[in-house]
């Protein structure tokens, strides 16, 4: 099965503006999660999809792909919906978070090989929850049924008496699931949680999570704090 990869990126972020410029190690953040996704052999094809120029510009530069998109979208889903009307082809589609700049290779190896076993509608990835991050609601939890199908997303700790499980934001869409998220209307959970993931299962679609483990990534970049955890992450790493 052929994979792409859609990199949404928008520039009006609100508790982090201009967060797809933000400099680490002299280069766009955008610029770096582009580059670890052409990097991975699991990925055909990989493309930005933005609606600045200023984020197109900085992905061409560095020598990648970038689609303009409108910058109406609700979510990252509608931008990867409009950019693959344009740019795709046929097959599986990753919606990789341009907010983690060096995403764990091992990863996203298990998004695609999960795709590639034709279960699910939705793959995506969670990981075991650090203690502090149970509570913190700008680190998203999943809760699964024995079989790794997503009952529910929340900000909230849940199960309420744990395990807790953290949600990493790499969807890998099986072919035609993209188009089919995208044109759904928003659900009552949604708009509670405010996370776009539940419209989905609000609808029936399934969602099959793969568990991986943290270690080699410094996290996506939510607040000033994570982008200074990963500007000293790469300085150690990368040196």
């Amino acid at each position: 099965m052929k994979i792409s990869a859609i990199i949404p990126a928008r520039k009006g972020a609100t508790r982090l503006p201009d967060k797809p410029l933000a400099n680490i190690g002299g280069e766009p953040m955008i610029v770096h999660t582009w580059r670890a996704a052409v990097a991975h052999p699991g990925f055909d094809r990989v493309c930005v999809a933005t609606d600045h120029a200023a984020i197109a510009d900085a992905v061409v530069a560095a020598g990648g792909e970038a689609v303009m998109t409108a910058d109406t979208h609700a979510t990252g889903t509608d931008r990867c919906q409009e950019a693959w009307n344009t740019w795709g082809d046929e097959g599986a589609v990753v919606n990789l978070q341009g907010d983690e700049p060096f995403p764990d290779p091992e990863h996203l190896t298990a998004v695609c090989a999960a795709l590639r076993e034709g279960q699910w509608d939705i793959v995506s990835a969670m990981r075991p929850a650090a203690p502090e991050e149970a509570t913190m609601s700008h680190r998203v939890k999943v809760a699964v049924n024995a079989h790794q199908r997503a009952l529910y997303f929340s900000r909230s700790p849940i199960p309420s008496g744990g395990p807790h499980h953290v949600h990493i934001g790499i969807y890998g869409y099986a072919p035609g699931a993209l188009s089919h998220c995208a044109a759904l209307p928003a659900g009552s959970l949604e708009r509670s949680e405010k996370l776009e993931q539940l419209r989905w299962l609000e609808a029936g679609m399934s969602i099959g999570m793969v568990t991986v483990q943290d270690g080699h990534s410094p996290g996506s970049v939510d607040t000033h704090e994570d982008l200074e955890k990963v500007r000293k992450w790469h300085a150690i790493n990368r040196a």
